[in-house]
């Protein structure tokens, strides 16, 4: 299975590459009245998604902040499954989807505080930052079966809080425009496991076996694009 985070390094890359576009150009970051909002696209041990966000300055230096994120996790099984008799006797491959395929989806809001750093040292569009927030976490669990109907009936919902912490940089590209790179760590564990399969190994046999998952802290990588009000 490809890395989760190459893509999203290959895109970093080609903004960085793209920001020196705007090497020549010099934007204020002394703004003690920015409102920024706008989209973001998150990556994280478990899977991506996509988020949007407001960003409000209480001065210079110190921003509030809320995210609210769409996450659809990824897991062991999440790969297509070939079909060798179809090719051995019609000549074409075929791939299905696994019934068992996670199928788990993290909604999360969250508030946090963002402090800018070296506010009266730096006279260009760069501008670092630390970053800290917290917030309730839903996990939208529908049974990993493959039919959607019955899937549809039987989701289960899980509530949770999480926390992450990280550092990151704006990068200014027009007087209201920015480009955010943060990454960072995220603790989120439930009090008991979930995404179970519905047919469970026996019980001498379940440490081989992916049986649901508890714990899912880790790395978070976000890519931001705001505008300013």
């Amino acid at each position: 299975m490809q890395h989760p985070f190459i893509k999203i390094n290959i895109l970093i890359g080609a903004l960085l590459l793209g920001q020196l576009t705007y090497s020549q150009k010099k934007f204020g970051i002394d703004d003690p009245d920015a409102h920024y909002g706008g989209l973001a696209y998150v990556q994280t041990n478990n899977g991506g998604g996509v988020g949007g966000f407001y960003e409000y300055a209480l001065n210079s230096a110190n921003h509030l902040i809320a995210n609210l994120n769409l996450i659809i996790v990824r897991g062991d099984n999440d790969y297509p499954m070939y079909d060798y008799y179809s090719y051995y006797y019609y000549g074409t491959p075929y791939y299905y989807e696994r019934y068992d395929k996670t199928r788990l989806n993290f909604l999360s809001l969250q508030l946090g505080y963002k402090r800018l750093l070296f506010t009266d040292k730096l006279a260009n569009n760069f501008r670092p930052f630390l970053f800290i927030n917290a917030g309730p976490v839903l996990a939208i669990d529908p049974p990993n079966i493959g039919d959607w109907s019955e899937r549809m009936k039987n989701i289960e919902y899980h509530w949770n809080g999480a926390a992450h912490f990280g550092a990151g940089v704006d990068f200014l590209t027009g007087p209201k425009s920015l480009i955010s790179l943060y990454a960072g760590y995220e603790y989120l564990s439930f009090p008991s496991k979930i995404d179970i399969p519905d047919e469970m190994p026996p019980a001498d046999l379940r440490d081989l076996f992916y049986t649901g998952k508890r714990d899912f802290s880790g790395i978070v990588i976000r890519i931001s694009f705001g505008k300013k009000f």
